[in-house]
């Protein structure tokens, strides 16, 4: 492989590649891998690197609150109505899956910022992006 290859694979910002080329060389060799699947393979990495520092950032720049699940919220000194919409958005995720909206208003104190976090402070969850929307009865 040439010496110049890591110094190019920095400069174009492809650390995926860089960490993992030479594994792949390898198994690339050993598998009887063509051009395309060594590079797909290849690229699969530098997209799931990015796509993980995305969410690190997002999460950073969100300023979400930390140690706020929803097992911490105090669902119960809640209303009623807002208990059962709390309870449709934990047990029926598929609006965070296609990407819905969802925006979360309120009174100061009433739980948005830690409905906010949940997902983010669950431990064993996936990071979904969201906003929750909450109707508060006036």
């Amino acid at each position: 492989m040439s010496e110049s290859l890591p110094v190019m694979l920095k400069e174009l910002r492809l650390p995926a590649f860089t960490d993992h080329y030479l594994d792949y060389q390898h198994k690339a060799v050993e598998q009887n891998w063509g051009y395309d699947t060594f590079l797909s393979a290849l690229c699969e990495q530098e997209l799931a690197r990015r796509y993980t520092s995305r969410i690190i950032n997002w999460t950073r720049e969100a300023n979400l609150p930390k140690g706020k699940s929803l097992a911490t919220l105090a669902l119960t000194e809640m209303p009623e109505p807002v208990q059962k919409q709390i309870a449709q958005l934990r047990d029926h995720t598929q609006w965070a899956f296609q990407a819905d909206n969802i925006l979360l208003f309120g009174p100061s104190g009433v739980g948005k910022s830690h409905i906010a976090a949940a997902p983010n402070n669950s431990k064993g969850s996936d990071s979904i992006d969201f906003v929750i929307n909450l109707h508060y009865p006036d």
